[in-house]
């Protein structure tokens, strides 16, 4: 009798969180459509503080390690621009690598 019970409450569970992942599924097909301009102009303000941050840098420092930071910024350039260029994924070859670090 017991065992019946748990069954019955583990398939109203599942029919509610069914109906729950519907709902949200519904709700999110919108806010997807509003995410892609905002997430590019999130990605072209951050690419500018890049190159303006590599410029005060070398400004600061008189020019001494102009090709260093140039390199640490074309790397950054290289992150922000990953998702874009190859949907997520690292091009073969380049120095970042997915994932956690």
């Amino acid at each position: 009798m017991k065992l019946d019970k748990a069954k019955e409450m583990a398939s109203r569970a599942t029919e509610k969180a069914t109906e729950v992942a519907g709902d949200l599924a519904e709700r999110v097909g919108p806010l997807r459509e509003r995410i892609g301009p905002l997430a590019e102009k999130a990605g072209e303000a951050a690419s500018r503080g890049v190159e303006t941050a590599a410029g005060a840098a070398n400004k600061v420092t008189g020019g001494r390690f102009e090709e260093k930071i140039t390199t640490a910024a074309d790397k950054m350039e290289g992150v922000l621009h990953k998702d874009t260029e190859t949907g997520g994924e690292t091009k073969p070859g380049s120095d970042t690598k997915p994932g956690p670090r």
